[in-house]
């Protein structure tokens, strides 16, 4: 294709590659943070004691069982 200039608009120069190439970098950079805070905040939701009063009930398994067949 042919540009006011005259010249052809097809050819993408050197600038234009190093720009690619630093978002992509960019983008990589900002996946991988986020990833480690996605992980680190499904790990401390995962750590708190909420979950551990379920998890350690003193209520034996046959009772719980009886309790739900009523």
């Amino acid at each position: 294709m042919q540009t006011a200039n005259g010249r052809t608009g097809g050819e993408i120069g050197a600038r234009v590659w190093r720009e690619l190439g630093q978002l992509a970098l960019e983008g990589l950079a900002i996946g991988i943070a986020f990833s480690v805070l996605l992980a680190a905040a499904v790990y401390m939701v995962a750590r708190s004691n909420h979950g551990d009063d379920v998890a350690t009930a003193s209520t034996p398994a046959a009772e719980i069982a009886a309790h739900a067949t009523n």
